[in-house]
């Protein structure tokens, strides 16, 4: 539920984990108006102005605030490179929250469809419209029935973006989508963000997250760890924050520099992609090799 405020703002009602989304909206906007900014999204600077909302608890979380904006920039990376070889393909970004990814690169003939609870699409029905190749799904990721009613052909080349969703999420959720998702699409590939396990339950230790109700359910060493979830699944790239603008990560620079220290800090959080196939072959048991390459 949005209600309007005196000032003319929106006051977003959003719920545990949606609430999240309000934090890599307010690191965007504010590392728009850098000179030296990884990353320029003039829609979330306007965003942040028609919100009624106490930002100012994000300011302290230096880290977080420069994972969100590389990982942000990753994704973008990704999105145009996969739109760079399937010009009319289709995105499917899962968790959309109040992001504007859609206008930063667009081709002009790419579908695009976002997809989060119904209190976070009425939000962003307000804040950023849907048009002719944007369509809003109100629902959950894990509620099948949306991914069924997608007119979408299962030939069509597919990207499924998760940019800080999974992370709350219970693995059984995220295992079924990806079996879900290989099913329904011939070729599809999914590009998600991923915490280390170790963060998992562990919310008083990640500044911004602290600051809401959300709680962290799921984390990999790799990414990689996905493919022993079924057979013929493609590992195309896997991208830590720690490895990017480097002269802005203060000490934690120096401090990657030694070995068992940058392994995890790469592990912490990453980027990865993965190309799923729905030819059919059994899912990995438990008994079978790990096909990871994470031991």
């Amino acid at each position: 539920m949005v209600r309007a405020t005196s000032a003319g703002q929106i006051r977003p009602d959003l719920g545990e984990v949606q609430e999240t989304l309000l934090i890599p909206l307010y690191y965007r906007a504010c590392e728009t108006l850098r000179e030296d900014a990884i990353i320029r999204d003039e829609d979330a600077v306007r965003i942040i102005h028609g919100i009624d909302y106490d930002f100012s608890c994000f300011d302290e979380a230096k880290y977080v605030y420069l994972d969100c904006v590389i990982r942000s920039e990753i994704f973008d990376e990704r999105v145009e490179h996969f739109i760079c070889n399937n010009p009319n393909g289709v995105i499917l970004n899962l968790g959309a929250g109040l992001d504007a990814r859609f206008q930063r690169v667009d081709n002009g003939s790419i579908r695009w469809f976002d997809l989060d609870f119904p209190d976070v699409i009425g939000v962003r029905d307000q804040l950023l419209p849907a048009s002719d190749r944007v369509t809003h799904v109100a629902s959950s990721a894990f509620d099948f029935e949306w991914l069924d009613a997608l007119e979408v052909s299962p030939e069509t080349p597919v990207m499924v973006i998760a940019e800080g969703l999974f992370c709350y999420c219970e693995e059984s959720q995220v295992r079924e989508l990806f079996l879900k998702l290989s099913q329904r699409f011939q070729n599809a590939h999914v590009l998600f963000q991923s915490i280390s396990p170790r963060y998992v339950g562990r919310e008083s230790q990640v500044g911004a997250v602290n600051k809401t109700r959300a709680k962290l359910r799921w984390g990999v060493r790799s990414g990689q760890e996905v493919l022993a979830w079924k057979e013929g699944w493609e590992f195309v790239g896997e991208w830590a924050f720690i490895d990017r603008h480097r002269s802005r990560w203060g000490r934690l620079r120096w401090l990657s520099l030694l070995p068992w220290v940058g392994r995890d800090l790469r592990e912490v959080l990453k980027v990865t992609e993965i190309r799923l196939s729905n030819s059919g072959k059994p899912e990995v048991g438990d008994t079978q090799k790990n096909t990871s390459g994470v031991s």
